[in-house]
């Protein structure tokens, strides 16, 4: 099992430092029902990659009964591994000038108004619906099921994927319960830089990620 996590932490670190979940937590933590939606959107948020690595794991022809990945695993890999790279490309062109001012996203602009079940759902926005959060998660799920045969032990190790994939949201929390409001100033500096440099920092994260599936995906080809 610690084998196929090892194959899986790229995925993992790919989703913990996606930067939109972490900005709504900061932001969230800045409001008056801070801990109990900060907690909705960490579990919206871990439900969701959890969600996603069960729907993987189902999909037939993906492994062979001897447990090696298959030709159809190697396809897929690289075609998210494009995907990926379409969408590092594009955040690229994107990115905004050394003068230019990015504004707040509209989906955090009323952050303030959310309940805890409303956060639950923000949270399984971002990870199971965003396109590039659902690839990170499929392909974790898949480099975990290619290293695992046993049902129990595939299961387990994605909950620690997803959980190692939630660490960037469940750290804040703890320092904001440990510390209170006197950590609202770092909160709000973190919160703007986040903001400011969430497509470079993305574009980092996509292409580092591509390579690697598309090299894996070349590699079970050509096996």
């Amino acid at each position: 099992m610690i084998e196929a996590l090892k194959e899986a932490f790229p995925m993992a670190i790919g989703l913990a430092l996606s930067p939109f979940p972490v900005i709504a937590l900061l932001m969230i933590l800045m409001t008056p029902r801070a801990k109990g939606n900060a907690l909705g959107l960490i579990l919206g948020w871990y439900s969701g990659i959890y969600a996603i690595g069960c729907l993987i794991y189902f999909i037939p022809g993906l492994e062979s009964k001897q447990g090696e990945p298959t030709a159809i695993s190697g396809v897929l890999r690289i075609l998210v591994g494009l995907l990926l790279l379409i969408f590092a490309v594009r955040l690229w062109l994107q990115r905004p000038g050394a003068n230019d001012q990015e504004g707040t996203p509209k989906i955090f602009k009323k952050m303030d108004t959310l309940d805890f079940w409303k956060s639950v759902a923000l949270g399984s926005l971002f990870s199971a619906v965003n396109v590039k959060n659902m690839a990170f998660s499929a392909a974790g799920a898949a480099r975990l099921n290619m290293f695992l045969s046993d049902d129990t032990e595939f299961f387990t190790s994605l909950a620690f994927f997803a959980l190692m994939a939630s660490t960037t949201l469940i750290f804040p929390l703890l320092i904001y319960i440990l510390t209170g409001n006197k950590i609202e100033h770092s909160l709000l500096i973190w919160k703007k830089w986040l903001i400011k440099n969430n497509k470079v920092l993305l574009m980092l994260i996509l292409t580092f990620i591509s390579v690697i599936l598309i090299k894996a995906g070349i590699g079970i080809l050509l096996h």
